[in-house]
């Protein structure tokens, strides 16, 4: 259902607001960003502020869209007299929780999740500009790709202004992986046309998508804002930004990072940390033998990561359905990150499914085969279900992966 609220700027995180509703970052100790560097945020407001003085704004945003100092872009719009009129919201809403909260002005807010995935009809009418900036986790099946490109292919199709403040990767943008979109399979948790782990920048992806939509190599409805000081070596780590939960259950910097490599288990019988103050750090089940499956990701060698057998309990209900075997102890491993460069998620996700299932009589897919929507493709659950080892199955998408990084290319803006 498409959710229309009127709320107030300053809308903010609950946890992170003060009875005054600003944003207290000064007492949570937060350093801020690094000398020379700028979001692409940052360059909208300060140096490209005239391609939308005067003009009928709409942001897309959640609550991640901060500048290096804290403050909210809305907030930063709003002190320069822009004309913020409406805003759009991907899923889990402004807070990452599908909360709001009330305070000065009175400005409509519209979900893109439910049965409205883009711009409903009418929505975007006397809309000059729509401004995007949300911080992703550089993975497909990470929903707010699917809604960067709807929303882009419908603001294109209205010929309405597209512009995309840039922000950092949270993963190595050096690094793709897993299998490309099979169309058969394409759904809100797959539709891009790119691999699991595509290596690109927001504002790169816009621009490959955006040819993929038209057929340009530079749409002139579509503008992305560059960061400054920024490049493709850069660790988001030295950056000194703030962090803001993306969704509900990418509590950290690494469970951002750890994510790409145990979502499929989303589409299994077994548990990823769902429930747990380290969502996406674990992988396990009550009836899964920790220490065997341990065992079995280590002997696998996999750069960048290490796995511990553990025991946890998922105990919290944190987004709108409760975790797998809530309140129920699990046996598993949690996943270490030790280099960021060196690290493959894709080939860790393979290899933690082909552990489960060599290890684990109980795995089990789930019903529907939701793992084919996830992977993009059949492929990945043919293959572990005839015991295809974790490399072979990474072999398998080594040439498509190759064409498309050959394409993205052409987009990189660092």
């Amino acid at each position: 259902m498409i959710k229309i609220l009127f709320v107030i700027i300053l809308i903010t995180l609950s946890t992170a607001c003060g009875s005054d509703g600003k944003r207290n970052y000064e007492n949570q100790n937060v350093v801020f960003s690094s000398e020379g560097f700028k979001l692409g945020n940052e360059v909208l407001l300060t140096e490209k502020l005239d391609m939308i003085k005067g003009k009928n704004v709409a942001l897309l945003t959640n609550s991640t869209g901060i500048t290096g100092g804290g403050k909210h872009l809305l907030d930063m719009l709003a002190e320069k007299g822009v004309n913020v009129v409406k805003i759009f919201t991907p899923e889990h809403g402004f807070d990452s929780d599908d909360t709001y909260n009330d305070k000065n002005i009175k400005i409509p807010v519209i979900s893109l999740y439910g049965n409205n995935k883009s711009f409903p009809s009418g929505s975007l009418n006397g809309i000059d500009v729509i401004i995007y900036d949300i911080q992703d986790v550089g993975a497909r099946f990470y929903t707010y790709t699917s809604t960067m490109y709807l929303t882009l292919k419908d603001a294109i199709r209205q010929e309405k202004k597209f512009v995309v403040c840039d922000r950092p990767s949270v993963a190595n943008l050096n690094y793709t992986g897993g299998f490309m979109l099979d169309e058969r399979f394409s759904s809100f948790v797959g539709m891009i046309p790119a691999p699991v782990v595509y290596g690109m920048t927001c504002g790169e992806l816009a621009a490959y998508l955006a040819y993929k939509i038209s057929g340009e190599m530079s749409n002139p409805l579509l503008e992305v804002i560059k960061m400054k000081g920024y490049t493709r070596k850069t660790d988001y780590v030295g950056l000194n930004l703030p962090w803001i939960n993306t969704s509900p259950n990418i509590t950290s910097l690494e469970s951002a990072r750890l994510y790409p490599a145990l979502c499929f288990l989303e589409g299994t019988n077994m548990s990823e940390g769902r429930g747990t103050d380290t969502p996406f750090r674990y992988a396990g089940a009550p009836f899964v033998d920790g220490e065997a499956l341990a065992g079995e990701l280590n002997s696998y060698n996999l750069p960048g990561i290490k796995f511990t057998a553990v025991e946890f309990t998922p105990d919290k209900v944190i987004s709108a359905y409760p975790p797998k075997f809530l309140n129920k102890k699990c046996s598993g491993v949690k996943l270490t990150l030790t280099d960021i460069n060196s690290f493959l998620p894709s080939e860790t996700s393979v290899a933690v499914l082909c552990a489960l299932k060599k290890v684990c009589p109980e795995f089990r897919w789930t019903e529907n085969n939701f793992i084919d929507k996830l992977a993009g493709t059949d492929k990945l659950r043919k293959m572990v279900n005839k015991g295809s080892a974790w490399d072979e199955i990474s072999a398998a998408w080594s040439s498509e992966l190759s064409d498309f990084n050959s394409s993205r290319e052409k987009f990189f803006l660092y």
